[in-house]
C-alpha cells in the first residue's frame, strides 16, 4: 500500500484496474475467453478515458501557469485577452466521455475570437 501512495496518478489508475480484474476473476472463475476479453476491454476503455482526462488536466495546469504568454490577433496584431474558459465533452474510443476545458480569447480591438486556441495561433 505504501508503494501505491508513491505512485504517479497513472500508475494508481493501472493498479486499480488490476484490482478490479482480480475481483472480477474471483466472481467469474469459469469465464469463457470471450467474457474475459470483454471484461478486459471494458476496463481498458475506462483506463484510456481516465488517462486522457488526466493529461488534459495537466495540460490545463501548465497553460494556466504560462498565462503570461498571450497570443496576438491574426487580423490586427493586437494582444488578445482571455474571456474565461469553456468546457465540452468529447467521446473517446470505448464510448467514454472526456471533459475538455479550454481558454477563449478575443481581440479587444477587432473582436476576433479563438476557441479553442490551437496550433499556429500562439496559444497552447
Amino acid at each position: 500500500m505504501a508503494d501505491e501512495q508513491a505512485m504517479s496518478p497513472g500508475h494508481e489508475i493501472g493498479a486499480r484496474i488490476f484490482r478490479e480484474m482480480a475481483s472480477w476473476r474471483q466472481a467469474h472463475p469459469r469465464a469463457t475467453f470471450a467474457q474475459i476479453e470483454s471484461a478486459v476491454e471494458e476496463r481498458l476503455d475506462s483506463l484510456r478515458a481516465e488517462l486522457i482526462q488526466q493529461e488534459i488536466v495537466m495540460r490545463a495546469q501548465a497553460e494556466a501557469a504560462d498565462e503570461s504568454e498571450r497570443p496576438t490577433c491574426a487580423t490586427c496584431g493586437r494582444v488578445m485577452q482571455s474571456r474565461g474558459t469553456k468546457e465540452r465533452s468529447v467521446t473517446v474510443q470505448g464510448n467514454r466521455p472526456v471533459n475538455i476545458q479550454r481558454r477563449y480569447v478575443v481581440c479587444p480591438v477587432c473582436g476576433t475570437g479563438l476557441f479553442p486556441p490551437g496550433p499556429g495561433t500562439g496559444v497552447k
